[in-house]
């Protein structure tokens, strides 16, 4: 037999931890490659178990639901964020363009994150056990804490803004971001005249707004001292 076809066959049940864990990170990957080709998540547990070369009901013993699949992979970028924000606030030239060029450059490597984070409360509300989505929350709160600490550390914010500051970030993201993708129905016709207004370049764009959000938040912050 071929080493593409023994590679290709589903494989039998894992028994170890650390082939438990394996398994898992075997989902997790090829999810994360189906996401390059459909951002959003549009493809089945089926091209899932395929990718990964297991069998469907392997899956199912990792997750629940194809939703929990997307949420931990969600919950992986997400962690790689917080890790390139925490790298550039422990950076000697720490500041706020620093801060707004590691987003920049986080979002341009992962076009498949803004996708995904639009569709998160999505994935929450229907096809996300409780468990799952307590973890999820846990884990985002817990580096949003960190992070914002260091935030308030090094700009002039009140203490207890930085978490605020930092969500109100990445809702900037997420809403730009949806204004940037037109709906499928309307991709053929923006390149019209009067569809200009709504084509937008999202690095460009949030770039500059986070800027202003992150500079006006300092500002405010200055104010009370004062």
């Amino acid at each position: 037999m071929s080493t593409a076809r023994s590679a290709a066959r589903p494989r039998t049940r894992a028994v170890l931890p650390e082939d438990k864990s394996e398994r898992r990170a075997a989902i997790l990957r090829a999810a994360g490659v189906l996401l390059k080709q459909a951002p959003q998540g549009a493809f089945s547990v089926d091209q899932l178990a395929r990718r990964a070369g297991l069998a469907k009901g392997t899956v199912y013993l990792y997750f629940g639901t194809r939703e929990e699949v997307l949420l931990a992979v969600h919950s992986e970028r997400q962690q790689d964020l917080f890790d390139a924000l925490e790298k550039a606030l422990s950076s000697p030239r720490a500041d706020i363009r620093l801060v707004v060029r590691t987003v920049a450059r986080f979002l341009r490597t992962h076009p498949e994150f803004l996708p995904l984070a639009a569709n998160c409360r999505g994935m929450l509300e229907t096809n996300i056990g409780t468990e799952a989505a307590l973890a999820y929350k846990q884990g985002v709160g817990a580096r949003l804490a960190g992070i914002g600490t260091r935030v308030e550390a090094l700009f002039p914010i009140a203490k207890g803004q930085g978490i605020g500051l930092l969500m109100a970030s990445y809702a900037l993201m997420i809403g730009l971001w949806q204004i940037s993708d037109p709906p499928e129905c309307l991709a053929a016709v923006m390149e019209r005249p009067d569809m200009r207004l709504f084509r937008v370049d999202l690095e460009k764009q949030l770039s500059s707004a986070l800027v202003n959000l992150w500079e006006g938040a300092t500002i405010r912050g200055n104010g009370r001292a004062t």
